[in-house]
C-alpha cells in the first residue's frame, strides 16, 4: 500500500510536469520573502551557454555601459520530445474516480503590479542603467501559461533559491506544448527591488515576484506554477523502481560514494562515469544525473537531463494507470507539491495531454548570443553572470506559443526507418530517441547485417522538399548531398538510416541547424 502511494505520488507530480513527457510515439520510438537568499546567491558559480537564436526586429534595452565580448555560434532548433514506455512490474488497484466534476476556476490575465518608478541606475562601478519592461506577448486563446520549478531546499523549509525554473504554455485549441528553459544565472531586474540573478527573486518576494520578474525581463505572462524539491524527486523513482535513460554521450563528474556519508569531506567522492547506452537509474544516479553541471553542454544540458528523468517518470506512471485517481490524489499530497493549480484546471490540462503527445512538444533554450557573459561589478567574490539580449532573445520567446516545425497536428510525420548494422543494440534506441527529440518518427526494425561500416540514409521521394534533409543528416552526422534519393519506389517510411560501425550517437544540441 505504501508503494502504490508512492508511486501514485509520481503520478500526480507528473500532472503538473505532464508536458516535460509528452511526444510523439511511434512504433519503436522512445519514450524534470527572505532577503538572505541574495547573499547566498552571490557565492554561486554560474555556467556558460554556447547557444544561439536567430536576431528579429526589436527595441534593445541596455544593461551595462561596459560591453562584454560577443561569443556568436549557431542557431539551435526546435526539438520534439522523445518517448520510451518502460515495462511496469506490477499492477496496482484502481481507486474509483469521483462522480463529481471538479469546478475549473476561470483563469486570470496576469498584469504586471505596480512596483513605483524604477531607478535610472543602481550604484555600481560603473553604474549599471535599469531596463524598461519588453512589451508583453498577446497570448492566444486556450493557452496556459505555467511556471515549473525545482529547489535544492525541502518545500518545507521554506522559498530558496530556485534552482530550475522552466516556462510551460500549453494550448487547448491547437493540441500543442512548448518549453523553454531559464537559465538560473540572468541577471535581470526584479520589480521593486534590484538587479540580480533570477534564481534570487523568489527568496526577496515569493513566487509572485518571480512571475512579475519574468513578465517584466521577457513579456511572458505566466498563470500557474509547480515547485518540487530534488528530495521527493528521489523517492519517487525508488518507488518506481528506477527509470532507463537514453544516455547518447559519456558522462563524467563526481559523484558521493554512499548517500549517508558527509558531503563535507573530500574523501567521501568519487570520480563516477556512465558510458553511452540505456542506462537503468535508481533515485540517487537519476539526482546526480540531472543535478550535475560538469557537462560541455553547461546549463542546457542540464535541463535537458532534469527532462530525460522527469518524462521517463511520467511514461512509467502511465504504465501504472493511475491517472484516474488524480482527484484523490491531489487532496492527499498537495503539501507534497506546492502549486496554485485548482484540481479542475490540472484534469482540464491532463485531457489534451493525448492530443500533444501525437502533435510533439518544443523545447526552446536560452543561449548562445541570446546571452552576453558578464562579470558583475564590485561583487565579492566575482559573480558571473549571463546578460539578457532581449533583440536576439525575442525571437525564442514568440516561438514559445507557435506549434513546433515538425507538428504532425499540420502536416504528416515524417518517418525514418533505424536499421541497426551494428553488434550494439542500444545504438538503433539512441538513434532512435535523437530522431524523437528533433520530432520525426522513428521505426526500428531488424537488420540483415551487424557488420556494416558506414552509416548510409535513403530517401524515398522525387526530391527533398520538405523532407527536412538538413536536420536528419545533422543527427547522422552526414552531408546532406550524399542522402540517396530512391525515386517511384513506393515504401512504408519516408527514410531508412542503416546504422554502421562509424555510427556516434553523441550529438552536441547547441549546433543542430534551423
Amino acid at each position: 500500500m505504501v508503494l502504490r502511494k508512492i508511486v501514485a505520488l509520481s503520478i500526480l507530480l507528473a500532472v503538473f510536469l505532464w508536458l516535460q513527457g509528452c511526444s510523439t510515439e511511434q512504433p519503436g520510438s522512445l519514450g524534470g520573502d527572505a532577503s538572505g537568499g541574495v547573499a547566498e546567491a552571490q557565492q554561486e558559480p554560474s555556467a556558460t551557454s554556447t547557444e544561439t537564436s536567430v536576431p528579429p526586429t526589436a527595441t534593445v534595452t541596455a544593461v551595462s555601459e561596459a560591453t562584454p565580448t560577443d561569443d556568436s555560434t549557431p542557431t539551435p532548433g526546435p526539438s520534439s520530445t522523445p518517448t520510451r514506455t518502460p515495462t511496469p512490474s506490477r499492477t496496482p488497484t484502481r481507486t474509483p474516480v469521483p462522480s463529481a466534476t471538479p469546478t475549473v476556476v476561470p483563469q486570470s490575465n496576469p498584469f504586471l503590479a505596480n512596483y513605483g518608478t524604477p531607478p535610472k541606475y543602481l550604484t555600481a562601478t560603473p553604474p549599471t542603467p535599469i531596463p524598461s519592461p519588453v512589451p508583453q506577448f498577446e497570448i492566444p486563446p486556450g493557452v496556459t501559461n505555467i511556471l515549473l520549478l525545482g529547489s535544492d531546499d525541502p518545500l518545507s523549509h521554506g522559498v530558496g533559491n530556485t534552482d530550475t525554473i522552466i516556462i510551460a504554455s500549453i494550448n487547448r485549441e491547437t493540441k500543442t506544448a512548448s518549453m523553454v528553459s531559464l537559465p538560473r544565472d540572468l541577471w535581470v531586474y526584479i520589480p521593486g527591488r534590484t538587479l540580480h540573478r533570477i534564481n534570487t527573486a523568489m527568496p526577496l518576494g515569493g513566487v509572485q515576484l518571480l512571475k512579475d520578474t519574468i513578465l517584466y525581463n521577457f513579456g511572458v505572462p505566466i498563470h500557474y506554477y509547480a515547485r518540487i524539491d530534488f528530495e521527493g524527486f528521489q523517492s519517487v523513482v525508488d518507488a518506481v523502481g528506477g527509470v532507463d535513460i537514453p544516455v547518447s554521450c559519456s558522462f563524467e563528474d563526481f559523484r558521493l560514494i554512499s548517500d549517508d556519508l558527509d558531503p563535507l569531506v573530500e574523501e567521501n567522492w568519487e570520480l563516477y562515469r556512465i558510458d553511452p547506452g540505456i542506462r537503468h537509474m535508481d533515485g540517487s544516479t537519476a539526482l546526480w544525473y540531472v543535478r550535475s553541471r560538469e557537462a560541455i553542454e553547461a546549463d542546457w544540458g542540464r535541463s535537458k537531463r532534469q527532462q530525460q528523468v522527469l518524462r521517463a517518470l511520467f511514461h512509467k506512471g502511465l504504465d501504472f494507470d493511475l491517472i484516474p485517481q488524480i482527484p484523490e490524489l491531489f487532496s492527499t499530497y498537495r503539501d507534497t507539491v506546492e502549486t496554485d493549480l485548482d484540481i479542475g484546471r490540472i484534469l482540464q490540462l491532463a485531457s489534451v495531454a493525448p492530443a500533444v503527445r501525437e502533435n510533439d512538444i518544443q523545447q526552446l533554450y536560452i543561449v548562445g548570443n541570446q546571452l552576453q557573459p558578464w562579470a558583475v561589478p564590485d561583487s565579492v567574490p566575482p559573480m558571473n553572470v549571463q546578460l539578457p539580449r532581449w533583440e536576439n532573445m525575442y525571437f525564442t520567446f514568440n516561438r514559445l506559443f507557435s506549434p513546433p516545425a515538425l507538428n504532425t497536428g499540420s502536416r504528416a510525420p515524417i518517418f525514418v526507418e533505424v536499421v541497426n548494422g551494428t553488434e550494439n543494440p542500444d545504438l538503433a534506441l539512441l538513434a532512435a530517441d535523437n530522431l524523437a527529440w528533433y520530432g520525426f518518427a522513428p521505426v526500428i526494425v531488424e537488420a540483415d547485417d551487424d557488420d556494416v561500416e558506414a552509416t548510409t540514409i535513403s530517401y524515398y521521394g522525387d526530391n527533398l522538399k520538405g523532407s527536412f534533409d538538413v536536420l536528419l543528416s545533422w543527427i547522422f552526422d552526414q552531408r546532406s548531398d550524399d542522402i540517396e534519393l530512391v525515386p517511384d519506389t513506393p515504401y512504408e517510411y519516408d527514410y531508412r538510416v542503416e546504422l554502421g560501425a562509424d555510427y556516434n550517437p553523441c550529438v552536441n544540441h547547441l549546433f543542430s541547424p534551423d
